[in-house]
């Protein structure tokens, strides 16, 4: 929907005041920017969820730390062992919503551009 709005935009601009590029490559620019922010919202998703999924185990190791504060030794020492465990598994988690995010935000750029290089090639012809 949000091609089709930007498309349509484009046109208006262009019929309204009129440009050097043609109405093509107008398309395949239009067509470019458009993939540019979709792949940019993907981006800001994924490092706010990773940012959220880090948040949240620093939060649980925290509070079981706190739970063993008046514990014996050995009881606190196994309790940092499995909050450092906590924050591991959160980071390793946290990272691969990351590069989830980036890969799909990569693909998203890389059909965007093959699209507006499939327009630009019909002005060429």
């Amino acid at each position: 929907m949000k091609i089709l709005a930007t498309v349509t935009m484009a046109l208006l601009t262009f019929a309204m005041i009129g440009c050097d590029e043609s109405m093509l490559d107008e398309q395949a620019d239009s067509i470019r920017d458009t993939t540019q922010e979709q792949a940019e919202d993907i981006r800001d998703t994924s490092q706010n969820a990773a940012e959220a999924t880090r948040e949240a185990s620093q939060n649980a190791a925290e509070n079981l730390r706190d739970r063993a504060d008046n514990a014996s030794e050995s009881v606190q020492d196994a309790v940092e062992n499995k909050a450092d465990a906590i924050e591991s598994r959160g980071e390793s988690k946290a990272d691969a919503l990351e590069t989830q995010g980036e890969n799909k935000a990569d693909a998203v750029e890389d059909l965007g551009e093959e699209k507006a290089d499939a327009v630009e090639e019909l002005d060429d012809k």
